[in-house]
């Protein structure tokens, strides 16, 4: 494969593409509907193959919560793999290093800062809300095992940052016509496009469902009032006020009423 070439500016005709492909992975990160298992199994077992370990036992679950409280009873540790981590980078010879750090919106393009925006949002509405309800079940010294809070963990157990980044190598590729490693990108975007939250342990692999319903106010702050702006198909709900996390006492109640 020849190198990348060294791309200054682009084309009138690029550029009018960017919103097509950015619309294209927003809507993949803001859907709704439900994972396909078939796809999602064989997306992931894709990915253990290229990476040469053996296909892992993978289980689905309906919200992030149960997937941390299941976590939390097999005392499981993910440190030491991410199957998205090694096959991030397709581009070939492409200066990736400024995505080491997924979450700083800063260093993102114009394609992506809209996606990773939102997608920020809500995994911090989603986590506070966990390490809310996990306080309410256990103790103290459970809780710390839980470590919802640390950001090891937290990239390890969603792809919602990556669905941004996915969305810059589907231009650069596909508008673009960067040299790439076609089946390391193939891959990578299957799991991305077919799998919620994942939570890789190398022979044990978990997979959350995507929520039943996501709102937004007209500024696209995660919102609803009265109600859950986020809810996923076991009953776990989460409370935004125009992007601020709420507990459910308040959120359940509109805002008129509040006292």
């Amino acid at each position: 494969m020849s190198e990348n070439p060294i791309i200054t500016e682009l084309t009138p005709e690029q550029e009018a593409l960017i919103p097509v492909y950015r619309d294209k992975w927003l809507k993949i990160a803001l859907s709704t509907e439900r994972i396909d298992k078939n796809k999602a199994t064989e997306a992931i077992k894709a990915g253990y193959r290229w990476l040469n370990r053996e296909e892992p036992l993978i289980e689905f679950f309906d919200s992030p919560y149960v997937v941390f409280k299941e976590i939390n009873e097999i005392g499981a540790d993910s440190s030491y793999f991410s199957i998205l981590s090694n096959l991030r980078h397709p581009l070939v010879n492409y200066p990736y290093k400024i995505y080491r750090f997924a979450n700083a919106i800063e260093k993102r393009t114009e394609l992506e800062q809209v996606i990773v925006e939102l997608s920020l949002e809500i995994n911090f509405n989603v986590y506070t809300q966990v390490f809310e309800d996990v306080q309410e079940e256990v103790s103290s010294e459970e809780l710390a095992s839980y470590d919802v809070g640390d950001d090891e963990s937290n990239d390890a157990i969603h792809n919602n940052s990556l669905i941004a980044e996915c969305c810059f190598y589907d231009f650069c590729i596909s508008a673009l016509d960067l040299p790439h490693n076609q089946k390391k990108w193939e891959i990578f975007k299957n799991i991305i496009e077919y799998c919620g939250w994942i939570f890789d342990l190398d022979s044990y692999c978990i997979i959350s469902n995507r929520p039943t319903s996501l709102s937004f106010d007209e500024q696209n702050n995660l919102h609803a009032d009265g109600k859950p702006a986020i809810e996923y198909a076991d009953g776990f709900k989460v409370y935004s006020h125009h992007g601020i996390w709420i507990p459910e006492k308040y959120g359940r109640i509109p805002s008129s009423e509040w006292r």
